[in-house]
């Protein structure tokens, strides 16, 4: 399956090499959130463009900033910790600390892994086993459902990926009891996957944002 990856989101996926290994999934929310900080605080120092998606995103800092400017920028480790924090859609580092004491649900990252594939049998086969996780949100502060996921928008950087058939994989959530109305919480307030889908750079620049829209707007979607 082809996936779709815009270049600022390979960067950030090349920053990060070791977030697909089992040790590092298996860490807590609050430990891998300040392993990412701590490579972003160092990248940074480095003047590392790598870093301009995770940092031009959620950092506050950025506002106002051009590409340049952002490496020149002063940056604390509390800083990046803050940035971290705000894309995984906590409210701030202490928000991590309080809420983020275990590793996120194995069985949604993997199914959410699996969608991101493009792997719509294997995606299938994980919600006939465990029907719940159609309607199950993520561990991380945002409370996204694997529908949400879909549109490429506001869930971490480097899941910002669009699979070509996104499309299908979204009717099939849906053949599965996804809610399409569901509220996640990034940017500050509800969004359902439509919102994300519809305003998202990437599904459009891979194509296949028209056939996506339409699958998140059926049955009692959001019919703008």
């Amino acid at each position: 399956m082809t996936i779709y990856v815009a270049p600022e989101v390979a960067d950030v996926i090349a920053l990060h090499p070791y977030l697909s290994d089992p040790e590092y999934r298996a860490s807590t929310i609050r430990n891998q959130l300040a392993r990412q900080a701590e490579t972003v605080f160092q990248a940074h120092g480095r003047r590392d463009p790598r870093v301009r998606m995770q940092l031009g995103s959620w950092w506050p800092g950025a506002t106002g900033l051009a590409s340049d400017a952002l490496l020149d920028a002063t940056l604390m480790l509390d800083d990046a910790r803050l940035t971290l924090a705000r894309e995984h859609g906590f409210e701030d580092w202490g928000d991590v600390e309080t809420r983020g004491d275990a590793a996120p649900s194995s069985a949604f990252e993997d199914a959410l892994d699996a969608m991101l594939a493009g792997d719509a049998d294997r995606l299938d086969a994980a919600l006939d086993e465990t029907p719940t996780l159609v309607t199950e949100v993520s561990s991380f502060g945002h409370q996204a459902t694997l529908l949400h996921y879909i549109g490429a928008n506001g869930v971490e950087s480097h899941r910002q990926t669009v699979p070509m058939n996104a499309p299908e994989l979204a009717h099939l959530l849906i053949a599965h009891g996804a809610e399409v109305n569901a509220m996640a919480t990034m940017y500050g307030g509800g969004q359902t996957p439509f919102d994300l889908a519809s305003t998202s750079a990437h599904p459009r620049n891979a194509g296949i944002a028209d056939a996506l829209n339409a699958a998140l707007r059926i049955d009692g979607g959001n019919n703008r």
